[in-house]
């Protein structure tokens, strides 16, 4: 409830009742239809009138903003214990967007809701961000994978640079992606070419690594089920050991859409 609006046509229409009174006046005087003994008693009369009106107004302002701080007050108390719910870093972009929706519809109209509605367009926005990113680097991974040779480092660093420009929206908004990543240190076209780099991985880097196989590539991978900090870490340590290794990082959800275990070549294919 806007209750300043309200009161500010309230006021405007006992200003406008003022100067109706003070053309009137005027009128009287002009028109001589009144004697100047009265003339007087009606100016006093106007006076008692336009002071009392005046400071009236002026206590209803004053009041007024205090009712309308109080009433904002008690309205952001009610949603305060809501607000983890948007700045839950835990919580998926979706579900921010979804909550914030649902205050800006029931919310009163006002700077709240307001707030709510601009909120939710920024969410929507960034989440629109996020979807371009990630479809760009569907599509540069798959470009890759598709290609008779092993990335160059140019191509490994513009994937890097897309994931950590999500990253830095995800974080922006307080936001997680559901998602794991893959640290992957390199390609071969054979299953057995793999083991001596397999080997050093596990030796050197993580106990953990193992073979993905997308397309007709198997690479040794490091999976990180923590954060993408976490794993770009780890990518850093496998090029400051072994300068000569690409090592990048990936979404696991962005590089494979489902996986599966090969029990016959030891290594989960990457569908």
């Amino acid at each position: 409830m806007d209750t300043l609006r309200i009161s500010l046509w309230l006021n405007i229409g006992l200003i406008l009742l003022l100067v109706v009174g003070c053309v009137y006046i005027i009128k009287l005087i002009k028109s001589k239809t009144v004697d100047e003994s009265g003339i007087d008693k009606i100016i006093d009369l106007y006076k008692v009138v336009l002071i009392t009106t005046v400071s009236a107004i002026i206590a209803n302002i004053v009041a007024d903003y205090f009712k309308e701080r109080d009433y904002d007050k008690n309205e952001m108390m009610t949603f305060n214990e809501y607000i983890p719910y948007v700045i839950d870093t835990t919580g998926a972009i979706d579900k921010k967007i979804n909550f914030c929706k649902f205050f800006a519809s029931v919310t009163p109209k006002g700077d709240l809701r307001d707030g709510w509605e601009k909120y939710t367009l920024y969410l929507e926005t960034e989440k629109g961000k996020l979807q371009n990113i990630t479809n760009s680097s569907k599509a540069k991974t798959e470009s890759l994978i598709q290609k008779d040779v092993p990335p160059t480092n140019e191509e490994l660093a513009n994937l890097e640079t897309e994931e950590a420009q999500k990253q830095k929206i995800l974080t922006n908004i307080n936001a997680v992606e559901n998602t794991s990543y893959l640290v992957i240190l390199g390609a071969d076209n054979n299953v057995k070419d793999t083991e001596p780099e397999i080997k050093w991985a596990k030796e050197h880097i993580n106990p953990n690594a193992i073979i993905y196989k997308k397309r007709n590539w198997y690479r040794t991978v490091i999976p990180v089920n923590t954060t993408y900090e976490d794993a770009k870490a780890i990518a850093k340590q496998v090029r400051s050991i072994a300068p000569k290794r690409g090592a990048y990082v990936v979404s696991l959800k962005t590089w494979c859409s489902s996986t599966t275990f090969s029990p016959e070549e030891n290594c989960i294919i990457c569908n």
